[in-house]
């Protein structure tokens, strides 16, 4: 079987601690979406397609800090 050459740097702990807090942060931006209220809209770091993006990324990052769990 071949490796992915992927190396973890945090504990698998911190992983799961980092899938959650980007579930959350995808729910957000899903919710935060849906709603047609332009309230702070123009700063990027509010708009649901940031939390999205960042909530993604996040949640890659962590599920590949629990790699070692399939071993």
């Amino acid at each position: 079987m071949k490796s992915l050459k992927i190396d973890i740097i945090f504990p698998w702990e911190i992983g799961l601690i980092i899938v959650l807090f980007s579930s959350i942060l995808i729910y957000m931006g899903v919710r935060q979406g849906r709603n047609k209220k332009d309230d702070f809209d123009n700063i990027p770091l509010t708009k649901p397609t940031t939390k999205i993006l960042f909530g993604t990324a996040f949640l890659i990052f962590g599920l590949i800090q629990l790699l070692p769990l399939l071993k």
